[in-house]
């Protein structure tokens, strides 16, 4: 999965596995690292986390807001 290995903070598998676990509704993906940057990762990284996860996936963006409704 892209950017996971030992060190680093959690990659697409390992959120996607998390919320799947969670019951989240709505998986946002903050910090990515270049390696998400680079030509094709970003739709392979979309492809592995769709493979676990149901939900919706949103990409973080700077100064992107979010309104938060619990429920």
């Amino acid at each position: 999965a892209i950017g996971e290995g030992e060190g680093s903070m959690t990659g697409t598998r390992g959120a996607a596995e998390m919320a799947q676990e969670a019951g989240v509704k709505k998986l946002v993906l903050v910090h990515t690292g270049p390696s998400l940057c680079e030509h094709g990762a970003m739709e392979k990284g979309i492809g592995d986390i769709k493979k676990i996860y149901d939900g919706e996936l949103v990409f973080g963006e700077e100064h992107m807001t979010l309104d938060l409704v619990r429920r």
